[in-house]
């Protein structure tokens, strides 16, 4: 065989690939599996490297080159399906906060076709009981952190309890809300294409990502959120307002 592969000697066969109509998912289900094992098996190996607790994406595809343009070229009729998409993504970095994984890609994902022809269907709320904290904390059997300080005239509106593992606290001034996520346990994760910002603030390693700002506190993942950027000076004060273990003895 030769040492140098001519991709020309494969052209016939992807072309013919990629114009292949198949109606059963079962031959798309057996491509990605094939392909999902050489990637774990070390045929096609993603070379990323620790940091930090940050998985960072390195340049070393060389000896993979070809099969990595295979597949570009096996996928490309089917790059807009669920299937395909996210091996069409590339992992920038991944960063690690609690339960909580972020996953930053170097692109957008396709826009799916929908089958709902234009008929959008109204979003219906649910009504919520008002919970105190300590009702929501006996509701969802956890002893979840709530902040002790909240900017000027925020009070506290209400505790949405989420499943199991997780909360939503809400604080509310003139229709202006300030909710926190707070969840323990089970695996989160977000993804994004914008940078991904890291800053120590109030003692704890806060991340800023889709305009949500995360960090871990005692065993608890917490994220805030809220319409407009919060200052640093405020963000601290919300953290450090955060009980502590210690605190409650």
């Amino acid at each position: 065989m030769k040492s140098e592969h001519d991709l020309e000697d494969f052209r016939e066969l992807t072309d013919l690939l990629t114009d292949l109509e198949l109606d059963d998912a079962t031959p798309k289900a057996n491509i990605y599996n094939r392909l999902k094992f050489k990637l774990e098996s070390g045929n096609i190996q993603l070379h990323d490297s620790k940091k930090d607790g940050i998985y960072m994406k390195t340049n070393k595809w060389k000896a993979a080159t070809v099969s990595a343009v295979a597949v570009v070229c096996l996928l490309g009729a089917f790059s807009t399906t669920s299937f395909a998409q996210e091996m069409l993504q590339t992992i920038l970095a991944r960063f690690q906060v609690g339960n909580m994984e972020i996953t930053q890609y170097d692109k957008e994902l396709p826009a799916t076709q929908s089958n709902t022809q234009g008929i959008e269907k109204p979003i219906e709320l649910k009504a919520h009981p008002q919970l105190t904290l300590e009702e929501a904390r006996a509701a969802s059997k956890m002893d979840f952190p709530a902040p002790t300080w909240l900017p000027e005239h925020y009070s506290y509106y209400n505790t949405l309890v989420h499943g199991e593992g997780m909360v939503e606290v809400q604080y509310e001034k003139g229709g202006e809300f300030i909710s926190f996520l707070i969840s323990k346990g089970g695996e989160n994760g977000i993804s994004t294409t914008e940078g991904v910002k890291i800053e120590t603030i109030g003692g704890k390693k806060v991340y800023f990502a889709n305009g949500i700002v995360i960090w871990e506190h005692e065993g608890f993942t917490v994220e805030l959120y809220h319409k407009k950027d919060i200052d640093t000076a405020t963000l601290g004060n919300i953290i450090q307002s955060l009980p502590t273990k210690s605190a409650k003895k």
